[in-house]
């Protein structure tokens, strides 16, 4: 039996606005509970670099948190490492939106020297290595399965891939047999734009981005209790619905 208050946090995508005011709101709501992001911090809003600086300062004050990393985080933490080859950088850049987190840096033409680019980013904020290099892959809570992406159904939970774990989508959204867990992910946009209860998972990615709603979803004693929301006025004003 999970005895704290955790919240899981779904695919935030740049949007540190968002991020701010969710983790005032729980701060209020639960000064001692535990928070998992699920991954996918970066690219396509306009604050990455923001993101990153909010998730590092929060596991900094708060260490039960934890923090799993998301496939676009993935390209992140090998750029920074010196990892991420040619067609890598390629596809980031082409796919991901390689551009928008970079230039959340002050680095206002990344692909004319890649190298460069990861230099100012290293220089300048080299926490945020140390925080991608950290993140994990899965975190299990009693009953609760907490991931990027999903599980590769019929693999045990011991031998699940990383790649599985960022990347999978039709195979295990499409599944309707229990994983031994309920499995709380983000990664795939849910259809109706709100968290999404289904007989084995919990869908948490709410679009964030596009949408201005960043979910979570709260769990006391490994149950869920409820689903807060962001939103946002026409004037930039960022709320909190609790919904559930």
């Amino acid at each position: 039996m999970v005895a704290e208050r955790i919240y899981a946090i779904g695919d935030v995508h740049g949007r540190a606005d968002l991020l701010r005011a969710l983790l005032a709101h729980i701060g209020g709501e639960a000064p001692d509970g535990m928070v998992i992001f699920l991954g996918d911090l970066i690219d396509r809003g306009p604050d990455s670099r923001g993101v990153l600086d909010l998730v590092a300062a929060h596991l900094r004050a708060n260490p039960a948190s934890r923090l799993l990393l998301g496939n676009h985080d993935w390209f992140l933490r090998e750029f920074l490492q010196g990892s991420l080859d040619a067609s890598g950088l390629e596809l980031w850049a082409d796919r991901y939106g390689a551009m928008g987190a970079l230039r959340s840096y002050g680095i206002s033409d990344p692909a004319s020297d890649w190298q460069a680019a990861r230099r100012v980013v290293l220089k300048r904020h080299p926490s945020h290595l140390q925080l991608l290099a950290g993140a994990e892959y899965c975190v299990v809570k009693g009953d609760l399965c907490f991931v990027h992406a999903g599980l590769r159904p019929g693999v045990p939970l011991s031998q699940q891939s990383p790649t599985d774990m960022m990347w999978i989508k039709e195979d295990f959204l499409d599944h309707r047999v229990s994983f031994g867990h309920l499995v709380v992910h983000g990664h795939s946009p849910t259809p109706s734009g709100l968290p999404e209860i289904h007989s084995n998972r919990i869908a948490l990615d709410t679009h964030a981005f596009r949408s201005g709603h960043l979910s979570a979803a709260a769990f006391d004693g490994g149950a869920l209790s409820h689903f807060l929301r962001t939103t946002v006025t026409p004037d930039g004003a960022v709320g909190i619905e609790h919904l559930g």
